[in-house]
């Protein structure tokens, strides 16, 4: 490798650091906002159990604490996965919903149970 391909190297490694380092703190909120979404699609679906509130639970607490969220950030999270789900909901009109459970519903139920028998 030479010189100019190593120094090429280095300077996206500097310019990447920042992005990544952004889109990982992005992917706590996000991934939480997943979470109320999943939920919310089971609630829809008639697929919420014991487990799946439980793995609801557990995976929130730990997103929560690894992302350092905040209550505003909870709430943000919370607000943006329940319209998801009701605006996924809606789009699906009259018994469009049943491939919508069947497929991402039980995806997300399983999800969720998952994270209950895990701890």
């Amino acid at each position: 490798m030479t010189l100019a391909q190593r120094q090429s190297l280095v300077a996206g490694w500097l310019f990447l650091t920042p992005i990544l380092c952004f889109s990982t703190e992005l992917n706590k909120f996000d991934s939480l906002v997943q979470a109320v979404y999943d939920l919310e699609v089971t609630a829809y679906c008639g697929l919420t159990s014991d487990q799946v509130i439980s793995g609801y639970r557990i995976l929130h607490e730990r997103l929560v604490q690894e992302g350092a969220l905040d209550r505003d950030q909870i709430d943000a999270a919370r607000s943006e996965g329940w319209q998801a789900a009701h605006a996924e909901w809606q789009n699906r009109g009259l018994g469009g919903f049943r491939g919508w459970c069947k497929d991402e519903g039980q995806a997300a139920a399983a999800a969720l149970r998952h994270h209950a028998l895990v701890q």
